[in-house]
């Protein structure tokens, strides 16, 4: 029998309803009128089974009751008071809040149907021809994957293939040759580092190599690790932003989290923040961008686990079809909260996608490996994947390698490096090579309709008839003529080409029966002879972006005019439209992105390669010392406007050099060709040494022994300026007096000679002058500094980029530099005191080959201090 009470709650869950539908992005008043009339008969009934006493609704609790005066004698009860309602409401949500947290902890331990955190039963005996990890798709093993490279133990990935009733969420589980198994990412991580002998490895959890005591250190590195565990899952902006700004905090102090060397710690947080998508947060912190930059160079490992180890993933979900809801899905995405920041800190304004639905967006990235990306690619994907994390969806990235005559291995390799440094992981890798065949059935449907023709018009003659307007003499052949020469251009004959007829008159040219198919004898990178004819871009494009479900695409305001084009194509084949979204390109002065001009460059050998440190190219400015976390916040900080920039290199120096300035070791050197002998009389008869810090401010960067010697080195450039009698200040060692300064015919300076003052107050001294002892174990080195490739800011349109060519863009300096450069590694960014920041771009080979420095550039136009050098910093 249906009672008042259970009437009463029925009305509370309508009205709740009712206000989450007035409160949701998908309110309607045809939505609501059904549930208003639900509402209405469920207070009818409770009217009737109350007695005839009419429902009334709770009082608001935050709401003042007037007082009313007692009535003389208490009204019978006939059904539950309001009290009474509250306090059953408040029981079944407890109820309801048990009972979810008993299914959790049942979802936690239970069968693998369930998903949880113990090892698959199922699997205690598996068939090995190794150690073998196997995981869940949702549950990568990242550390586990880092701490196998650091370490190089032999030990194979294995992903779990969904199934159609697969619910289950386990732990990676590392199986072991003789049956034994282990699971959790982060304990298989301290597995294989504690069971490696060496010290190195050791020191990945704590051990003695990580310097202090090895009991400390290893809670220190457990403390990190359950930290991680703790936010396993991705964290809400705001909280995101604590988090970080904590981590900030604690690395103020520390050049690592725990000790003096890299441990698991620092790779599980690593990994956290790059799987979480932290990269906005990261940039605007500069101990936390240290930090992650050191990571970075230290351990590439750690850097490009995730990316490796997600690509396994991505392979495996595309062979299994697998369509994964998300959640939030459904919801239309509001233009409000969280639309127009790109990942949090200064990072510019992003429009909201139009119609976008949350756990439905679908972006691409579409790279042609015909080249290295360069900085105007990372803008495109960068905005990519914020728009696919912001809305819960998914991310693309889609080799488009339809011309196998530019199309290589290596580019495609070379992509999936930059994609790494950048952070950026695909949820699906496809290649529009899959589509070839399909792409190939759609052609010849559209000429088999009449919808297109072949057409041997040579190619300077076909740009004439369509800026003219003119059709093709071929425009209005027979199908049968058209299928004919169509199979033989597949065949490999380049004489025919197939163009799509839509309209020769119409005003944007791109309109005007644009080529879709042409014939290319080249074998193709992946598909070798298979295929002799391809489709172009402007005819795969809008296909495959349908077929793959993207639901906006992304192109730059160059693309505006090829809209009403692709969106023809799509609707001549029947296919769902995809929404497109412009936003400028990145364009910097005195600089081309144009992948035709820069193959020039590389074929004339102006420069070295596509990673050459003058190219705008991801690996170039890498190569050339840009912090990849300076990269990304500069890039997300230009958001996705449609107004084009012309972009100055100064700004985007200056933010790189904030990194560095806290993060960089101190050093000295001096000219080879130009430096003057200084003879300090009192100096140390032999040479000796003092310890000094790395970095004057930051101590925790650890210390160095600088050499002392009665014969010291100044630069040429500071000697000229030396004064008898006067009293300098040498920087880290103290201050000395200038006995006598020998000058040559010419009035230069030769030499000179000095007295330490070891009590010289170097507050007090005009001249403080980077010197460097004059020792057998000095470290020759190779100062090297770079200018643009053209000479005009801003090529306007006809103009040829080959008529401003730079005649000198590189200069080298022989130079002798502090003994401890010959301990840097590849990539290490240092300062040369009085100089600027320097990147390693080849560590210490012996004395024939020397320590080889790339200028850093600081947003100056001239060098820093006094001293100069060959080239402005640009």
């Amino acid at each position: 029998m249906v009672t008042a009470e259970s009437i009463s709650a029925a009305i509370l869950t309508k009205g709740n309803e009712i206000k989450e539908l007035k409160a949701s992005s998908i309110f309607s008043k045809e939505a609501l009128k059904p549930l208003i009339d639900e509402l209405l008969a469920l207070k009818t009934a409770f009217k009737e089974a109350n007695g005839g006493v009419p429902y009334e609704n709770p009082a608001d609790p935050n709401k003042k009751k007037e007082k009313e005066p007692k009535p003389q004698q208490p009204a019978e009860k006939t059904g539950p008071s309001k009290k009474d309602l509250q306090k059953a409401a408040k029981k079944e949500k407890k109820a309801a809040a048990k009972a979810e947290a008993a299914a959790s902890t049942m979802t936690t331990t239970a069968s693998s149907k369930t998903g949880g955190l113990l090892p698959n039963p199922t699997m205690a005996k598996p068939t090995l021809e190794g150690e073998t990890v196997f995981f869940s798709l949702d549950r990568p093993p990242v550390v586990t994957y880092a701490t196998v490279l650091l370490t190089k133990s032999a030990v194979k990935f294995v992903p779990h293939p969904p199934t159609q009733s697969d619910g289950a969420s386990l732990e990676p589980q590392l199986f072991l040759m003789d049956g034994t198994s282990l699971f959790g990412d982060l304990s298989i991580a301290r597995f294989l580092a504690r069971r490696s002998p060496l010290p190195e490895h050791q020191a990945l959890i704590g051990g003695g190599a990580a310097g202090g005591n090895d009991a400390l250190l290893a809670s220190e590195v457990d403390q990190w690790l359950d930290f991680v565990q703790q936010y396993h899952m991705a964290l809400a902006p705001a909280e995101a932003a604590s988090v970080c700004s904590n981590l900030n905090a604690v690395l103020e102090l520390r050049t690592f989290l725990v000790g003096y060397s890299m441990t698991l710690a620092d790779a599980a947080v690593y990994v956290f923040l790059q799987v979480n998508k932290f990269m906005g947060h990261v940039a605007g912190l500069p101990h936390l961008s240290r930090w992650f930059d050191l990571v970075m160079a230290r351990a590439p490992e750690v850097a490009t686990a995730h990316n490796k180890i997600l690509a396994m993933r991505g392979k495996v979900l595309k062979e299994s079809g697998r369509e994964g809801g998300r959640e939030g899905a459904g919801k239309v995405a509001k233009g409000g909260e969280g639309n127009g920041n790109l990942g949090g800190g200064d990072t510019g304004s992003c429009p909201p996608l139009e119609g976008a639905v949350v756990g439905e967006v679908v972006t691409r990235f579409p790279p042609e490996p015909s080249g290295f990306l360069h900085i105007g690619h990372a803008k495109a994907v960068l905005l990519n994947d914020f728009y696919a994390r912001h809305y819960k969806g998914r991310l693309i990235v889609r080799f488009d390698d339809t011309n196998p005559s530019k199309e290589k291995d290596e580019y495609e390799d070379s992509i999936v490096q930059d994609l790494a440094s950048l952070g950026v992981v695909g949820d699906i890798v496809s290649h529009t090579s899959d589509y070839f065949q399909l792409l190939e059935d759609m052609a010849r449907k559209l000429v088999e309709e009449g919808k297109a023709y072949m057409d041997n018009t040579p190619q300077e003659k076909m740009q004439e008839e369509r800026l003219n307007r003119v059709e093709s003499v071929h425009r209005n052949n027979s199908v049968e003529e058209n299928l004919k020469r169509f199979e033989a251009m597949l065949a490999g004959d380049r004489e025919f080409c197939m163009r799509v007829k839509i309209d020769m008159t119409s005003v944007n040219g791109t309109m005007r029966d644009p080529v879709l198919y042409r014939a290319n004898p080249q074998p193709h990178h992946r598909t070798g002879t298979k295929f002799r004819a391809y489709p172009t871009y402007d005819f795969a494009c809008p296909v495959v972006d349908s077929l793959e479900g993207v639901t906006h695409a992304l192109r730059t305001t160059e693309y505006n005019d090829r809209d009403e084009q692709y969106y023809f194509l799509q609707d001549l084949m029947g296919l769902r439209r995809v929404k497109i979204q412009s936003y400028s390109r990145l364009n910097f002065v005195q600089t081309e992105l144009s992948k035709r001009k820069l193959t020039w460059f590389v074929e004339q050998g102006l420069v070295e390669g596509w990673n050459d440190p003058r190219f705008p190219t991801i690996q170039g400015v890498m190569r050339r010392g840009v912090s990849i976390e300076a990269l990304r916040a500069f890039i997300l900080s230009q958001g996705a406007s449609r107004r084009n920039v012309l972009m100055e290199w100064d700004a985007f120096w200056s933010i790189n050099k904030k990194g560095y300035e806290h993060s960089s070791a101190r050093y000295m050197a001096v000219f080879a060709e130009s430096c003057v002998p200084l003879e300090v009389s009192n100096g140390p008869k032999g040479v000796e040494g003092i310890t000094i810090p790395l970095h004057p401010k930051r101590p925790e960067l650890g210390s160095r022994v600088l050499r002392l010697a009665n014969r010291v080195l100044l630069e040429g450039q500071d000697a000229d300026g030396l004064v008898e009698g006067e009293e300098i200040t040498l920087l880290r060692w103290g201050n000395v007096q200038i006995v006598s300064v020998e000058r040559d015919a010419g009035g230069k300076v030769v030499g000179a000679k000095a007295e330490h003052v070891p009590d010289g107050d170097p507050k007090a001294t005009k001249l403080k002058l980077t010197w460097l002892a004059d020792v057998e174990d000095k470290v020759p080195v190779v100062l090297t500094e770079f200018d643009y490739l053209i000479t005009k800011k801003k090529l306007e349109e006809g103009e040829d980029f080959k008529m401003f060519l730079n005649p000198v863009t590189k200069a080298e300096s022989m130079g002798w530099g502090d003994p401890a450069l010959r301990n840097l590694k590849q990539g290490e960014v240092v300062q040369l005191e009085r100089r600027g920041f320097y990147i390693c771009d080849r560590p210490y080979m012996g004395p024939e080959k020397g320590v080889v420095l790339f200028m850093v550039p600081d947003g100056r136009s001239k060098a820093m201090s006094t001293l100069s050098g060959a080239l402005k910093h640009v």
